[in-house]
């Protein structure tokens, strides 16, 4: 099991005791200490939980975070509950609001008072009715009396008198201003025991702001003209706003807010979500007017093609227009039709019909007392998977151009992905419409996915065979369209294979099973589909070796993968059957087939069962990139000992040697005579900061055939003939933020590379490696990406324009109490340096010791103290400390520069 699984594990289990318990959520430190991991590991694989919708949380120091599949099964008698819960009377609920609800009900059941929650998005999206659902979900939940109030406040109406706007939150006392004449208790009081939602809360001052920040704090507050007493209240605030809050309200005030949700607009939401919104207003004018209704399936187009800044709030006028102006026209009609021609002049200006995507009219019959969801019948889009697979497209060039790195390919198409899935989840018209299909697809996938465990070792969740087949029903039929055209298909299809070979392979083997007994017409969408898939949900893409086994018999060779791919649930081993009268060219033809479409840059291992396998190398050398070992007479045995030490991304020598010393056997091994060209990236404060500078210079070369890879500074600053990197890589270059030395690879300092001192050795670095991108423009990216404000924009948690003013203060007093100034180059790696070190003290990845801690406390016990004394004012601000070994490394990096004792 990974660590993302481990963690998502302990996530759910602890979500479920922690809701039975208070309703708390989970902090990393928790799940960190429960499985022995880092913090900041547990930390970074749940934010990618909550960015792929997995698990939700709040920006509160600390973060709690939820499991959103359990967050809403909290009482025992849940299921008796269900159809009670206020949020299934929403409309997307279970569709594209379902991330909002979550995190709505998670503000709604946080004790003991709940959180502060923000609602945005833009004018007539449902704030103010999720608003009310909000109250009656924490009703619901018993966490607020069923008396309880929900008080509304709308900021604009006092927008221009904060002394009004005051007065009405807070109360006021007698004669405490002109109009005064008795005491009158505020808002805030009103809301006592329940919400106080208020509404365009951009329109709320910095006065105002400031005068709630107390009572968000501490609940307690004042009525205007009170000085003798505190009051207190027990109050849950609502807050709405359609503008950015970043430009809108103070951070002070931010701060004091963990929830923050956005309402999608109305075209943002599918189709069939929009139907049903038009369903259930034309049902309530029904029953106003006391008639069924029958509404044309052109105006149920025209009402689908809506765009404007009003949203639900327009459509809803726009219906209710409709239906009185039909009702004025045919009033002896016992069923009132409804067509395009009863659209009011003031709104056909927002309604462009561009495509017919509903096919029937729409009949709405009032004695219908509830609301019925109705199903979408005959729909020929899918605005959020096209969208979706768009944007995949963009990803996928973006990752070939070499613009982002593994971790943020993966990151983006599984946020994408998971768009797709809840769209295939909560839209199953097709399936509805098509059972008979569907179950016999549901068979396919199952055995494809068996053959699959079976064969690769690779274990699916138990969604996955229902996800899967609802995405194949769906995607079936899907056209290609002109954002993304056949040859593009083919063009990501390429580059797939060389980004995630593993998951490529799979998601083929699965295609192929399913084209051979369904006819499926569109088979580049679908390979596509599942390569990503299986990359995003089922397997983790590791960059090792490739190993393939040769076996004669019918099934031997694929016998023996199969039990090392279950037994390590890992896909290691590809599998050459060999019947004994088929020739050896005939399977060597398929191995170089097999690898001409992998990566082999770093290497391959063959095993074979008898000699006369051992010669292909010759007839493979020419598709293997990296280094190749032969390992003769196989068995599951040594088939095991192999894939365990390529899982543990041993050297291919140091397998291949040990592995037959183990199991008795020979083997050949073929160094490969290119080793792949590097630039390494250093800094004397650690790899966090090099992997920084990683991303930055690897977007500088793009697609030139180097690699850019981050190694520890001390491995690398002195000369040393065991460092299985020199033995692995051609380096061309060393990029570092301190000096190191060595006669064998050139090397340059930060600073200099930024002044463009180090052309040189760029150029020659270079030289040979450049496809579509010159060495002149990669120079020029250099020191464009090489600024100061862009390293700095790589921060992750920190204002980048905060810290650099704090750390410029920083530099400022080294140098006063130094007594020296500082030249340029030392002061521009120290910006770098003390901005990233912040940003690592607040996640807790600090540098916890130095080695040379003691003789330098012996020595410069004055600088500690110094620094101490400079980093005083920022370590109570970002509530950290600063540990010794942090100060020995800024001494280090000053003490290279200029001479301080």
């Amino acid at each position: 099991m990974t660590n993302r699984e481990k963690i998502q594990q302990k996530l759910k289990y602890y979500t479920e005791i922690k809701l039975k318990e208070n309703g708390a959520g989970v902090i990393a430190n928790e799940i960190a200490e429960a499985l022995g991991l880092q913090r900041n590991v547990v930390s970074h694989y749940l934010n990618e939980l909550c960015k792929s919708g997995v698990a939700i949380k709040t920006n509160t120091r600390p973060v709690y975070f939820w499991d959103t599949e359990i967050i809403n099964n909290i009482e025992i008698d849940e299921e008796k509950k269900e159809d009670k819960d206020p949020f299934n009377e929403l409309i997307g609920f279970d569709g594209s609001l379902k991330e909002q609800v979550d995190q709505c009900k998670a503000a709604a059941i946080y004790p003991k008072h709940g959180l502060p929650i923000t609602l945005t998005g833009e004018s007539g999206v449902g704030k103010s009715y999720i608003a009310s659902l909000i109250h009656k979900y924490a009703i619901y939940k018993e966490c607020i009396d069923e008396k309880a109030p929900i008080v509304t406040f709308n900021c604009a109406d006092y927008a221009n008198n904060p002394e009004l706007l005051s007065a009405n939150l807070f109360g006021y006392k007698k004669g405490a201003f002109t109009g005064a004449d008795k005491d009158r208790p505020g808002l805030i009081e009103s809301a006592n025991g329940g919400y106080l939602f208020l509404d365009e809360v951009h329109r709320l001052g910095n006065e105002g702001q400031e005068k709630l920040f107390l009572f968000l704090d501490q609940g307690k507050f004042r009525r205007i003209g009170e000085t003798d007493k505190w009051r207190r209240a027990n109050v849950r605030f609502i807050f709405a706003t359609t503008e950015n809050l970043d430009e809108v309200l103070l951070d002070t005030f931010r701060r004091r807010i963990p929830i923050f949700v956005d309402i999608p607009s109305l075209e943002k939401r599918s189709i069939s979500e929009r139907l049903n919104l038009i369903y259930s207003f034309y049902l309530k004018e029904a029953n106003k007017l006391g008639k069924d209704l029958i509404v044309n399936k052109s105006m149920v187009n025209a009402l689908l093609s809506i765009k404007g800044k009003g949203n639900i709030g327009l459509l809803k006028n726009i219906i209710i227009s409709s239906c009185a102006n039909s009702y004025r026209n045919k009033l002896d009609d016992d069923i009132l039709h409804i067509n395009t021609q009863d659209i009011a002049n003031n709104f056909k200006n927002v309604i462009k019909v561009e495509k017919n995507v509903y096919h029937e009219n729409l009949h709405i019959i009032r004695k219908e007392e509830k609301y019925k969801k109705v199903i979408m019948k005959n729909i020929d889009e899918n605005p959020i998977i096209e969208e979706s697979l768009k944007n995949i497209h963009q990803i996928i060039n973006m990752a070939n151009k070499c613009e982002m790195d593994d971790e943020k390919f993966k990151k983006l198409t599984t946020l994408n992905m998971n768009k797709i899935l809840n769209d295939v989840a909560f839209n199953k018209t097709k399936i509805q419409s098509d059972i008979i299909t569907y179950e016999f697809t549901e068979k396919i996938v199952k055995n494809a996915l068996e053959y699959i465990r079976k064969n690769y070792g690779i274990k699916c969740n138990g969604s996955t065979t229902k996800l899967m087949s609802s995405s194949i029903m769906i995607l079936k039929d899907m056209k290609y369209s002109d954002y993304m055209t056949l040859s593009e298909y083919k063009k990501c299809d390429e580059i797939l294979k060389n980004k995630i070979p593993q998951s490529y392979i799979i998601g083929n083997k699965i295609a192929s099973i399913i084209e051979e007994n369904l006819d499926y017409e569109n088979k580049n969408i679908l390979r596509l589909y599942l390569s990503l898939y299986i990359n995003c949900f089922c397997i983790n893409e590791s960059k090792r070796c490739n190993a393939i086994i040769v076996a004669h018999g019918f099934s031997t060779a694929s016998s023996i993968a199969s039990v090392a791919n279950t037994v390590l649930e890992s896909f290691v081993f590809e599998s050459f059957d060999m019947p004994m009268d088929t020739p050896v060219s005939t399977v060597v033809k398929k191995i170089r087939g097999y690898l001409q479409n992998v990566d082999t840059k770093k290497g391959t291992i063959i095993l074979v069962d008898m000699g006369s396998l051992r010669d292909i190398y010759k007839e493979l050398k020419s598709v293997v990139k990296g280094d190749l070992a032969i390992i003769n007479n196989i068995s599951t045995q040594l088939a095991l000992d192999v894939a365990n030490k390529i899982i543990n991304k041993e050297e291919i020598e140091s397998i291949v040697i040990e592995a037959s010393k183990n199991n008795k056997t020979e083997y050949k091994y073929y160094k490969s005579e290119n080793r792949k060209k590097a630039i390494i990236v250093s800094c004397i404060s650690g790899i966090g900061t090099a992997e920084k500078l990683k991303e930055i210079m690897t977007k500088c070369v793009g697609d030139a055939d180097i690699e850019v890879i981050t190694q520890d500074y001390n491995s690398i600053k002195y000369q040393d003939n065991e460092n299985k990197i020199f033995k692995q890589y051609d380096v061309k270059l060393i990029i570092a933020t301190a000096g190191i030395d060595r006669d064998d690879v050139p090397v340059i300092e930060m600073q200099n590379l930024i002044n463009n001192e180090g052309e040189e050795k760029i150029e020659k670095a270079l030289s040979g490696v450049v496809k579509e991108k010159s060495i002149g423009d990669i120079k020029n990216d250099i020191l464009k990406l090489f600024s100061l404000q862009n390293i700095l924009n790589q921060l992750t948690i920190l204002n980048p324009n905060k810290v650099i003013e704090e750390v410029e203060k920083i530099v400022y007093k080294y140098e006063y109490e130094l007594n020296t100034k500082f030249p340029n180059d030392l002061k521009l790696v120290l910006f770098i340096h003390i901005s990233v070190m912040m940003e690592r003290l607040v996640l807790r990845d600090e540098i916890k010791s130095h080695p040379n801690e003691n003789k330098f406390m012996e020595c410069h016990s004055e600088f500690f103290k110094v620094s101490q004394e400079i980093f005083e004012d920022i370590l109570k601000e970002y509530r950290v400390s600063l540990p010794l070994g942090e100060i020995v490394i800024i001494y280090e990096m000053i003490q290279a520069r200029i001479n301080i004792k």
